[in-house]
C-alpha cells in the first residue's frame, strides 16, 4: 500500500514552480514577437495613419501578457497553498501549541487572505493599466495634432494627461483598499462614515484649497494657458513651468520661480495664444520730411514681412504721426506676429529702420541739453 511522504508535496511544488516559470517565459516571448511584428508594420506603413492604432495594439499586447502572467502566478500560489495543509500534518505533530495558529492562518490565507491578495493584485493591475491607457490615449491625441503642428494643444494634452492619471490611480486605489479591507473581515462602514466626517471638516477648513482646485480645473478646461505658455499675472511675466490643480509656477526672465495659487489668479494675460500685435513707435526730428519717413518705415517693414511670412501674420500698417513732443515726432507702425516672436521681430525691425534712416539722411530725435 502506498504510504504518504512529506517529500511528495515539496516535489509537487517544485514541479509546479518549474511549469509556472516556463509558461511565464513563453508568454514573454509571444508578447515580444507580437510587438516586433507591430514595429515592422509601423515602419512599412505611413506613420501618420498607422501609429495611433499600433500604439494601442502594443498597449493591449503588453497588458494582456501582464494579465496572463498575473493569473499564472495566482494559480501557482493557490496550488502551493493547497499543499500546505498536507505539510502541516507532519510538522504540527511535534508542537500541538503551534497547530491552532497554523491552521487558522492557513484557513485565513485560503479564504479571506486569498481574496485580499486577489483584490490587491487586481487593484495594482488596474492602477497601472489605467495610467498606461490614459497616457497612450493622450499620446495618440497629441500625435494627430503634431501633424498639424499645434503645439498649444499638445502642451494642454500633456498637462491633462498627468492630472487624469493621478486622479484615476487615486480613485482606483481607494476603492481597492476598501474592498480589500472588507474581504479581510473588517467592517468598513465606520471607516466610510469617519471619512465622510473628516471630508466635511476638511471641506470647511480648506475652502481656499477647494477654491484653488476648482480654479485649476477651469484653467485647464477653458484653455486659458498651459505648460510652456508665456503669461503675465499681475506684475510677473514668464513661462509656465508647472501647472497643477493647486497652483501655477511661472519662471520669469530673470530665472525667478513664482508660485501662484490658482484661486488667487483673477486676471491673466496669455502671450502665447493665437497672435500678438506689435506696436512700434519710432521718434524722428521735427525738421524731417514726415511723409518720406513714414514711407521708408512701411517699406522696411514690408520687406521684413516678405522674408518671414510665417512669423508676421499680416501686412504692416503705418498708422502715421502719433505724437508731437517738443521738437520730436513719434511715428507708429503696427503688425501681427506669432506668439513668442514679437520681441525678436520688433528688435530686428528697429535695427533695419535705423539703418534705412541713416542712409536716407533722416535725423533722429533731438534731446534737450541741460
Amino acid at each position: 500500500m502506498f504510504s504518504y511522504s512529506p517529500i511528495f508535496p515539496a516535489l509537487m511544488m517544485v514541479v509546479g514552480l518549474s511549469i509556472t516559470l516556463a509558461l511565464h517565459w513563453l508568454i514573454g516571448k509571444v508578447r515580444d514577437k507580437a510587438i516586433r511584428k507591430l514595429d515592422v508594420i509601423t515602419t512599412t506603413t505611413e506613420e501618420s495613419v498607422i501609429q495611433p492604432e499600433t500604439s494601442l495594439q502594443k498597449l493591449y499586447a503588453e497588458w494582456i501578457a501582464k494579465g496572463l502572467r498575473t493569473m499564472l502566478w495566482m494559480l501557482f500560489i493557490a496550488f502551493a497553498l493547497n499543499l500546505i495543509p498536507t505539510l502541516q500534518d507532519d510538522l504540527l505533530k511535534a508542537r500541538d501549541s503551534f497547530q491552532q495558529l497554523l491552521v487558522r492562518s492557513g484557513h485565513w490565507l485560503l479564504g479571506q487572505g486569498l481574496s485580499v491578495a486577489i483584490v490587491l493584485v487586481i487593484t495594482i493591475f488596474l492602477m497601472r493599466f489605467a495610467a498606461a491607457l490614459i497616457k497612450t490615449a493622450f499620446s495618440v491625441y497629441e500625435t494627430r495634432f503634431a501633424i498639424k503642428q499645434d503645439e498649444y494643444v499638445q502642451r494642454r494634452s500633456q498637462t491633462l494627461s498627468a492630472i487624469f492619471r493621478g486622479v484615476a490611480q487615486a480613485v482606483i486605489f481607494f476603492i481597492g483598499l476598501m474592498v480589500a479591507l472588507q474581504q479581510g473581515g473588517l467592517n468598513i462602514t465606520p471607516i466610510l462614515a469617519s471619512a465622510g466626517i473628516v471630508g466635511l471638516a476638511v471641506g470647511f477648513g480648506a475652502q481656499s484649497l477647494i477654491k484653488d482646485l476648482f480654479a485649476g480645473l477651469m484653467i485647464l478646461f477653458e484653455e486659458q494657458y498651459s505648460v510652456g505658455d508665456t503669461i503675465k499675472i499681475g506684475d510677473v511675466s514668464g513661462t509656465v513651468e508647472s501647472l497643477t490643480l493647486r497652483s501655477t509656477r511661472v519662471r520669469g526672465g530673470d530665472g525667478a520661480l513664482t508660485m501662484f495659487p490658482n484661486g488667487n489668479i483673477s486676471t491673466v494675460a496669455n502671450l502665447s495664444k493665437d497672435w500678438l500685435r506689435v506696436v512700434l513707435d519710432f521718434e524722428v526730428d521735427y525738421t524731417n520730411d514726415i511723409d518720406a519717413a513714414m514711407k521708408l518705415m512701411s517699406e522696411v517693414a514690408t520687406a521684413l514681412k516678405s522674408e518671414r511670412p510665417a512669423e508676421i501674420l499680416e501686412d504692416p500698417q503705418m498708422q502715421g504721426l502719433d505724437k508731437i513732443i517738443n521738437d520730436n515726432l513719434t511715428l507708429r507702425l503696427v503688425f501681427k506676429t506669432i506668439p513668442a516672436k514679437q520681441g525678436e521681430i520688433s528688435r530686428e525691425l528697429r535695427r533695419r529702420i535705423k539703418i534705412a534712416f541713416d542712409q536716407a539722411g533722416i535725423k533722429g530725435p533731438v534731446r534737450a541739453v541741460l
